[in-house]
């Protein structure tokens, strides 16, 4: 057994190499001395996950009252986190923390989402598909535990029936499709592995009921608003301001502006090259001047000192790529409430808005659809047509009159 004294020797020499500022590291130290101090009040200078988890359940109540700062919770909460990384592993890896409360799967259910992985990495499925099927197999585990469902191999028809309605609320409807096809996926793999006793899959609506929905397209004062909205006399606002306009010049999604590396990028030729996180193909698409530009000006004058290839980093250290959805998302998600665009109920206001204001733009110069494909990167061409709904001006062209149709009073009233 180590002392905590000890542990927290080791864990702050760990964690030097992550280069924080000396003010962040100031802030841990707190946060250990404060550990030790509730410790010494249980009569112990022993690490344990028991003592770690009754630390943090005594501040969880406090905060809950009222008591205790929200930035002194998520401090300790990292610092005791960072302990227990060196007290199991002999390192320290920086990662978010998952939400409070945030439930695990059972060891059952555990014993078969792993395997289920491996099998979607044995088939070649993308990385995007391989996170969104290994995410729905999740939800539909953990929601047979909430429902007391004790295995899988008791699972029944209304079971999957009941889990459908309830894992809609937690997706947009035009996201269902894709999440109806992987729990499809995953009941077929479960069967053929005999986890399952029958077959479950005639349970999984064959559609999801999606509508063409209306997108909305920037129009040219709101762009203008927004690109303008980034203080680009900061390094946060450089960093921020590339990432908007590879979005709107360039289509690119979230995860793929996430995983941009340096070697990505042909400066002679003006060109990118993407792996598209989402269907697995390489993208090569111009690069325009503007875009170049803020990239360039991004590493000249805003990008930490790393060696690290990937473009896009945290603008404190520890100096990692950004997230897609919890890095990138924030930042256009943000620019585009500074300039007032896309701020009511239910309107899109992320990445893919900007995706959509570019199909937009392409259309509105009467580009074919099968060469916005090919600009979007999209795998299959009929997902091109969605982006029809934003081309008013077309579409008005295409509306008939009511010229020659005879309507009776009657026919009126009904």
């Amino acid at each position: 057994m180590r002392s905590l004294h000890a542990l927290i020797a080791e864990t702050r020499a760990a964690m030097v190499p992550l280069g924080h500022r000396p003010s962040t590291v100031w802030q841990y130290e707190y946060a250990w001395r404060c550990f030790e101090a509730y410790a010494a009040t249980r009569r112990t200078d022993v690490f344990s996950t028991a003592l770690a988890a009754a630390y943090l359940q005594e501040l969880r109540q406090q905060y809950e009252a009222r008591a205790l700062k929200e930035w002194r919770f998520k401090l300790a909460r990292k610092a005791v986190a960072c302990l227990a990384q060196q007290g199991e592993s002999g390192e320290v890896q920086w990662a978010h923390l998952p939400p409070w409360g945030r439930a695990g799967l059972p060891s059952h259910h555990a014993a078969i989402l792993a395997p289920y992985t491996d099998h979607l990495i044995a088939v070649g499925y993308a990385r995007g598909t391989r996170t969104v099927y290994r995410l729905v197999a999740q939800q539909f585990l953990q929601y047979l535990d909430h429902a007391r469902v004790p295995a899988l191999t008791v699972v029944t028809l209304e079971d999957v029936s009941r889990f459908v309605p309830a894992v809609a609320t937690s997706y947009q409807p035009t996201s269902m499709r894709t999440v109806l096809s992987a729990l499809r996926h995953f009941l077929a793999w479960a069967a053929e592995t005999q986890a399952v006793t029958q077959d479950l899959t005639p349970a999984v609506p064959r559609s999801a009921g999606r509508k063409t929905v209306v997108v909305p397209p920037l129009t040219a004062a709101e762009e203008q608003r927004l690109v303008t909205s980034f203080d680009r006399t900061t390094a946060i606002g450089r960093r921020d301001y590339a990432i908007c306009l590879l979005a709107l010049r360039l289509g690119l999604r979230a995860g793929d502006i996430a995983r941009l590396q340096w070697d990505d990028f042909n400066w002679r030729r003006q060109t990118l090259t993407v792996a598209q996180q989402k269907t697995g193909r390489r993208l090569t698409t111009p690069l325009l001047a503007d875009v170049g530009n803020a990239v360039i000006d991004y590493r000249l004058h805003g990008r930490p000192s790393s060696a690290c290839p990937v473009v896009f980093l945290r603008s404190q250290a520890p100096y990692r790529p950004l997230n897609g959805k919890s890095g990138v998302y924030p930042v256009v998600a943000a620019a585009m409430a500074r300039a007032g665009i896309r701020q009511g109920p239910g309107q899109a206001h992320g990445p893919h808005a900007l995706r959509h204001a570019l199909a937009a733009r392409l259309l509105e110069a009467e580009i074919p659809l099968p060469l916005i494909s090919g600009v979007l990167g999209h795998a299959n061409k009929e997902t091109t047509t969605v982006y029809l709904s934003t081309d008013t001006e077309h579409l008005r062209a295409c509306a008939l009159g009511l010229e020659g149709i005879a309507v009776t009073r009657e026919e009126l009233r009904s």
